[in-house]
């Protein structure tokens, strides 16, 4: 029976919406974002990485996390921003980047200059603001979407940012992001460490353990009292169905579900909640696919 929901359940609920999951893959990209932020303050050059992954595998949760890890604070002499981590703008462009870049670092001038005062602006305000990584997520924007051109001004911009600043690069963007570095060999090189950021898989022994477990982390977290035993193996292959192995799909079911289940005073996840859940939030990005939860 629905009903009104009441002050424990909204703390319940939020306990939910702020739920952080990690998981060895993602600790595993962390620990690299981390070695070129560390090591880099010791290395002959910078230490840059490439990262690519598909829509919905956590890229910018991931990073979100790496700059909670290292967050910004207040000196006599101003802002320290160990972290600047922004998205590269639509359309992309070496002012629009500069801008938003700048904007991130406190400048209330951001928008006002030409492309070679915004640039030296922002040199100065890395130096200033003590800037030791810089993650650019959204890479692929640098290919234009109407003629699918690489645009090179901007590759360049960035490996001039990179050789002037010494600060190192994490470039973040979908699979096929990975042309334009091949397009700007100087920018290539420097970008040598590259990873791929995959959704769960659901073809061998290992990729099925691997994603239960997940599901039992996400279960432990839950605010209910009762057992959905979420990583059994059926019920793991119905969530693999239902999100393709995609962490983003996966939270979003697992949320909508849970506040279903308070709001009906359930204490477990049941087939039947997670059904409506499935219409209400996942359904309709893919309409060809069966609901995995229905009888």
């Amino acid at each position: 029976m629905k009903r009104n929901y009441t002050a424990s359940d909204m703390e319940r609920l939020e306990r939910v919406e702020k739920l952080q999951i990690t998981y060895p893959r993602l600790e595993r990209l962390i620990e690299q974002i981390a070695h070129c932020h560390e090591f880099s303050k010791i290395a002959a050059e910078p230490q840059c990485l490439f990262i690519t992954g598909d829509m919905g595998v956590g890229k910018t949760k991931m990073t979100e996390r790496y700059e909670r890890q290292h967050p910004r604070y207040e000196t006599e002499d101003g802002t320290v921003v160990p972290i600047l981590n922004t998205a590269i703008p639509v359309p992309a462009t070496v002012k629009g980047l500069a801008t938003v870049l700048l904007k991130n670092l406190g400048d209330p001038a951001a928008t006002k200059g030409t492309v070679v005062s915004l640039t030296f602006r922002l040199q100065k305000l890395i130096k200033d603001c003590r800037v030791e990584l810089i993650i650019l997520d959204e890479f692929q924007h640098v290919i234009d979407r109407e003629s699918l051109k690489i645009l090179l001004t901007v590759s360049d911009w960035l490996k001039m940012l990179l050789n002037e600043t010494k600060v190192p690069l994490v470039l973040i963007g979908m699979p096929s992001s990975t042309t334009i570095l091949e397009a700007n060999p100087q920018l290539r090189r420097r970008f040598a460490a590259r990873e791929k950021f995959e959704p769960f898989g659901w073809k061998s022994s290992a990729q099925i353990n691997e994603f239960r477990r997940l599901l039992k982390v996400i279960e432990d977290c839950l605010p209910l009292d009762g057992s959905s035993n979420l990583a059994d193996t059926d019920m793991a292959y119905r969530f693999h169905c239902a999100s393709g192995g995609f962490i983003h799909s996966v939270m979003k079911l697992v949320r909508h579900g849970t506040g279903m289940a308070i709001k009906e005073g359930a204490d477990l996840l049941t087939l039947d909640i997670l059904a409506a859940a499935y219409d209400k939030c996942l359904a309709a990005d893919m309409p060809d696919v069966k609901n995995p939860f229905a009888s």
